[in-house]
């Protein structure tokens, strides 16, 4: 099977999970189900009436056997070395803009560039994803990152780095918005 094309131009995210579990040939039921969610709820997702966090988002893909960086996926024979700012692919989540820095089709590192609304984070809940390292470097603005029970406030130029399967979450603090960069190998979020 060919890989699916990212997430359209504008972001959202609700269509391209729909053209992913379609692919997939699973029933909305039966991916809600290994998400932990409603129908009604995916419903309303892929009929982009609702953003869902990047927890959800992330369960929603494992539970189609995929990781997030599959939403990004270009066709095998868009092999771009360069990739332009206008033409990254963007995935909007909550009050988050993510913007893919690698090309899709890159599999050993990941960098996406977030821009994280006042207020606005991954979730309220720890969670762990797929990969083995990853480091957020604070471009503008504050982050709170939260690895276990442990809070770290991150301001301009700060970075971490720890293991994907460290529970963690993040968000941001202030009352403006702030732009995080993320660097994930190998390229499985």
């Amino acid at each position: 099977m060919s890989a699916p094309a990212g997430p359209s131009r504008d972001g959202e995210v609700g269509p391209r999970l729909r053209q992913l579990r379609e692919q997939k040939t699973l029933s909305a039921r039966q991916v809600a189900d290994l998400a932990g969610l409603t129908p009604a709820y995916l419903s309303r997702l892929e009929n982009g009436r609702v953003s869902p966090t990047v927890t959800t988002l992330a369960r929603l893909v494992a539970a189609m056997g995929e990781t997030m960086a599959t939403l990004f996926q270009e066709p095998p024979d868009a092999r771009e070395t360069v990739v332009r700012r206008a033409d990254r692919h963007l995935m909007r989540s909550r009050g988050v803009l993510d913007s893919q820095v690698t090309p899709g089709w890159a599999t050993r590192l990941e960098i996406l560039e977030s821009l994280v609304e006042p207020g606005q984070g991954s979730s309220d809940r720890l969670h762990t994803h797929a990969g083995d390292e990853e480091c957020v470097l604070v471009l503008e603005g504050a982050l709170d990152l939260y690895l276990g029970a442990d809070r770290h406030q991150l301001h301009t130029g700060d970075s971490a780095t720890f293991g994907c399967r460290t529970p963690h979450r993040w968000r941001n603090p202030t009352t403006v918005p702030s732009r995080v960069l993320w660097v994930i190998t190998p390229a499985s979020y």
